[in-house]
């Protein structure tokens, strides 16, 4: 951000579509000051353009205000050229660095509608955010009036906002409350400017043409401009209305999306040399409630009269604290070659002081690195040592393993000795904590109850639960047919087996799934292959009493606590019946 700067004599100038104006002040007072017309199309939205009558032109201004060579000047940017926009800046970013890191996002995370801009930023920091309100203009538009002050011996110090250093000028004059919510409605003859300031900080800067140079005819008459619209009514009233609608969106826009805490506009300030000026206040006071304030035409700018477009060359001599300044820093030329080879020795001086302040340093970072290879070499050893611990932990667990084995295999012995003779296991499963999960195959309910009352009697297992039972209805009666074919290209005969299956229903016989869950005991287990098990365990080749109900109906449900009976110990033979 560029530090206030105004002491001294500068002279100022406000480049607009139809003239230019000049002024030179020497501490805060205006010595001079004068205007002079451009002919239509010599500037166009701030741009200048090769004509060359522009030379001559800006020369007869010189000359009227006496400006001798080698003079410092301050150029107010147009609005148009001028982008303004809030951005938040990261948390991490400090301020000194700022600048680089927007150095480093243009064109990247922060798109802008030119590339390479000359950039300027206020700090704003509040409600916890730090953001900023970055101010850019295009380079070229900006190096072509640099060209144009190094050809008259003039040295460019600042270049400013235009928008910016007419708030400026206004807030010297008048008393612009720190907690108001001001619209600066800024109207010249080719364009208006919609600046919204809040708390005294510009929120929004809006800049939109309206009339084109080649509509008026300018005079210039006690350093004021005049003018003469040249073309027909209908054309104002639209261009008219136009710029109310404008003024409506920007309202709309700052209501809805910029106002904090529903805050409103509190007061509008109309200035700028607008000729239909009567006209448009007629029109927004018959359409808008806000309070709108006319700047009066003569300024009392300490005790001079000043006409009212010279606004923004007042606000250019104002000391304000927040002052932009687009120039880049190397295009600022210093003030007298005795103050550069000043600077110069300061800046010697600075690089020995820190030369030697750096060899003082050195010795400290050798130090610093030494207690740092002690930390490195310590948390080494506490590395090692923490490995060996793991190493250690790791070993206990599979001694332990080794100790308790999974005894998975007995188990599922001893339930297969459970399984009816067309019974199977489909599925099993052994976990951790001897939790076993397994699915098993029955041809009828009474089977699947008979097996599952059986593991409720086993002392090799607790927490016998029955999950759920599923059906499956299996085809067994088919009928095979085998023939023989010719075949037409050889002659040999192939067999040919077709395998048809029943239509009679009442073969579709279901099959019955139950699973299971359940825990192991692992030393009731071990005992039973051990033969010391308890004698009610079934044996290998043993067999227990088992009642079935023929008359069971196949769709019952399977009650899981219901009080087990003795069943049945058949063969543990897996028999393999084909799905049809």
């Amino acid at each position: 951000m560029a530090q206030a700067r105004r002491r001294g004599t500068y002279i100022y100038f406000n480049f607009t579509d139809v003239g230019i104006f000049g002024a030179v002040v020497k501490k805060g007072v205006i010595k001079r000051r004068a205007v002079v017309s451009l002919p239509p199309g010599t500037l166009q939205g701030g741009w200048l353009q090769p004509e060359a009558s522009f030379d001559l032109i800006f020369e007869s201004l010189l000359a009227k205000l006496k400006v001798p060579r080698g003079s410092q000047a301050v150029l107010a940017m147009d609005g148009s050229l001028v982008l303004a926009r809030k951005l938040e800046i990261p948390e991490t970013v400090e301020t000194n660095q700022i600048r680089g890191y927007l150095f480093m996002e243009l064109g990247h995370s922060i798109v802008l509608p030119f590339e390479e801009p000359y950039f300027d930023y206020t700090l704003l920091e509040e409600n916890g955010k730090r953001e900023i309100m970055l101010y850019a203009a295009p380079n070229e538009a900006l190096k072509q009036y640099m060209e144009l002050f190094k050809q008259k011996r003039l040295r460019l110090v600042a270049a400013e906002p235009q928008p910016l250093a007419t708030f400026f000028g206004l807030d010297s004059l008048y008393e612009v409350e720190a907690d108001s919510n001001l619209l600066i409605w800024n109207v010249n003859a080719t364009n208006h400017q919609l600046i919204i300031i809040e708390d005294k900080v510009p929120r929004l800067i809006r800049s939109v043409d309206t009339f084109v140079a080649n509509a008026w005819d300018v005079d210039v008459i006690d350093d004021r401009l005049h003018y003469r619209y040249k073309s027909d009514d209908a054309n104002v009233e639209f261009i008219l209305e136009e710029m109310l609608l404008e003024f409506s969106r920007v309202l709309d826009f700052y209501r809805f999306s910029l106002a904090r805490d529903g805050r409103e506009i509190s007061r509008v300030m109309l200035t700028g040399d607008f000729p239909f000026q009567e006209e448009l206040v007629r029109r927004f006071e018959a359409n808008f409630d806000v309070r709108l304030e006319q700047v009066p035409e003569v300024l009392d700018v300490v005790s001079q009269p000043i006409p009212k477009s010279y606004l923004p060359l007042v606000g250019l001599a104002t000391i304000h604290k927040d002052r932009i300044n687009l120039l880049p820093d190397s295009d600022v030329a210093p003030k007298f070659p005795l103050v550069a080879s000043l600077i110069l020795l300061v800046f010697g001086g600075m690089i020995g002081g820190y030369l030697y302040w750096q060899t003082d340093q050195f010795a400290d970072r050798i130090e610093t690195a030494n207690n740092q290879i002690q930390i490195v070499r310590t948390l080494q050893s506490e590395s090692a040592q923490s490995a060996k611990q793991e190493v250690a932990q790791l070993k206990e667990t599979v001694e332990g393993l080794e100790a308790t084995p999974r005894p998975a295999v007995p188990a599922l012995e001893r339930i297969t000795r459970y399984l009816p003779e067309r019974g199977y296991i489909l599925q099993f499963a052994y976990g951790a904590d001897h939790l076993v999960t397994m699915n098993a195959q029955f041809e009828t309910l009474d089977e699947l109850n008979g097996f599952y009352r059986q593991l409720l009697t086993d002392t090799a297992f607790t927490g016998i639960t029955l999950t759920s039972v599923t059906t499956k209805t299996m085809n067994e009666e088919a009928e095979v047919v085998t023939s023989t074919t010719v075949d037409p290209t050889t002659g040999e005969e192939v067999p040919t087996t077709t395998i048809t299956p029943s239509d009679e229903t009442e073969t579709e016989e279901p099959r019955y799934i139950g699973q299971f869950g359940l825990t192991v005991v692992p030393a009731e287990v071990i005992k039973g292959e051990t033969n010391q098990a308890d004698p009610d365990a079934p044996k290998e080749d043993g067999t227990t009493d088992s009642t079935t109900d023929p008359e069971a109906n196949p769709t019952e449900e399977v009650d899981p606590a219901t009080e087990p009976e003795p069943g049945e110990v058949v063969s543990t033979e897996v028999e393999e019946v084909e799905e049809n």
